[in-house]
């Protein structure tokens, strides 16, 4: 199966690790990478054809679709599933299920989240034929955001350990932090399901194609040195070194600096970093910049007065440190390493943040 997009560049390699890691005998992997490393992409443009070609039926879920209703994502997963691969399972869900749903959906008063039992009765329509199944669930993190989706996540985690034989589980997430709450924390309900396995990042042949395909699309040769240098201080990120190419592309620059130049006036990849920096409180500000990325301890009283003179209060108290940290792991910011160390959860922001250190 062929990418829609010219500018994908297949990693069917990496995809088929993945599946024969799943055929070896794990049930479950989890794949993290931070935002915009390409794992949509990759999950739709090479690990579902790949799966498709060895025999299993694939159904893709993304928790981003409707983050206030994963009960929605998943339903609306498996009948896409259905609709595509498996018209005669299709016909049963329009006359069995989908009747269910949308009674409980057209009352207003009740919310879909508090009814998880609809996503098990869903997912087993999928369990239906002889067919293996592949279920992608992307932006699985989502799940950790609020306490009100652990009956769905264990209703999850049931459905995949009652149909290990024929359900295998691929899940992304873009914060390790709550990847963690979910598969690592020993009381909650993925505890120990998946393997976490790496997603690595595109290299210096993914480059040389990107602009293979910008010279056969233009007639124009690029330096694949400068491309490469360029997508390494982005954070290796494939979305804006593509989104230059089409840029220059668009606007007949054939030059990387003229290019660079005019995109980042344009459309500043910094810019929504900066938004997310200015939108934090003044504390929690000095907390990433003074004591994060300068590794001070946080609960020290020689750190309370060294806070309390920035901030220009005098001292501040442990609770205030504690609070600060706990809004910044909500916001996605920071991840909880154990042992009392907090990282940022993305490099490209410890880099912003880094910056503005040094203004």
């Amino acid at each position: 199966m062929k990418s829609s997009s010219r500018w994908h560049y297949s990693r069917a390699d990496l995809a088929t690790s993945y599946l024969q890691q799943l055929e070896a005998g794990l049930n479950s992997i989890a794949i993290f990478a931070e935002r915009r490393k390409g794992k949509t992409e990759f999950l739709l443009d090479d690990l579902n054809p790949v799966a498709r070609d060895k025999g299993l039926r694939t159904v893709y879920i993304n928790f981003w679709e409707r983050k206030s209703d994963p009960v929605y994502c998943i339903t609306q997963g498996v009948k896409r599933s259905l609709e595509e691969h498996s018209p005669s399972l299709f016909k049963r869900w329009k006359k069995e299920f989908s009747v269910k749903l949308g009674a409980i959906q057209a009352k207003a008063s009740i919310d879909p989240t508090t009814h998880p039992e609809l996503s098990t009765e869903a997912l087993d329509m999928l369990v239906k034929s002889k067919d293996a199944v592949l279920i992608m669930f992307d932006e699985i993190q989502h799940l950790a955001t609020n306490p009100e989706f652990e009956d769905l996540v264990s209703s999850l985690r049931t459905f995949l350990d009652t149909n290990k034989k024929k359900v295998r589980a691929i899940f992304t997430g873009s914060s390790q932090d709550r990847l963690n709450k979910l598969f690592r924390r020993q009381k909650a309900a993925f505890y120990r399901s998946a393997s976490l396995v790496d997603f690595p990042d595109m290299g210096e042949d993914f480059i040389a194609f990107l602009i293979g395909n910008f010279e056969e699309l233009t007639g124009r040769k690029l330096s694949v040195q400068k491309a490469f240098d360029i997508f390494q201080d982005y954070n290796n990120s494939p979305f804006v070194i593509v989104d230059l190419l089409y840029t220059m592309m668009r606007e007949g620059l054939y030059d990387f600096d003229k290019g660079l130049s005019y995109y980042i006036e344009k459309n500043n990849p910094s810019e929504e970093w900066r938004d997310l920096w200015d939108s934090l409180k003044l504390i929690d500000q000095v907390v990433l910049r003074e004591l994060i990325l300068e590794s001070r301890p946080l609960y020290h009283s020689d750190t309370y007065k060294f806070v309390g003179d920035i901030l220009g209060i005098g001292k501040v108290t442990r609770g205030a440190i504690q609070t600060s940290i706990k809004r910044l792991r909500e916001k996605g910011i920071l991840n909880n390493e154990g042992h009392g160390q907090w990282a940022f959860e993305s490099k490209e922001f410890r880099a912003y943040a880094e910056a503005s250190n040094n203004t």
